[in-house]
């Protein structure tokens, strides 16, 4: 069993904003491979990376939004 591990860390608003950014592109880039790659392992890969990131999408958005208040999330 692999213990779990935490990083807590302070950021500014517009840090959050570059982080959501690239979370936003690294999504998108990751949709595309799964939808248009010819390797169905590669497809199958870059679709579940896709789902966990999205998932840190939400968790990170989340927690911006306590902080930064809504605007934080415009544009990601």
């Amino acid at each position: 069993m692999t213990k779990k591990r935490e990083l807590i860390f302070s950021i500014l608003d517009w840090e959050a904003r570059y982080i959501l950014e690239s979370i936003s592109r690294e999504m998108q880039r990751l949709k595309t491979v799964a939808e248009e790659s010819d390797d169905e392992d590669e497809a199958a890969d870059a679709g579940n990376d896709y789902l966990e990131i999205a998932g840190l999408k939400e968790r990170f958005e989340s927690e911006a939004i306590k902080v930064f208040g809504n605007l934080i999330s415009e544009n990601s």
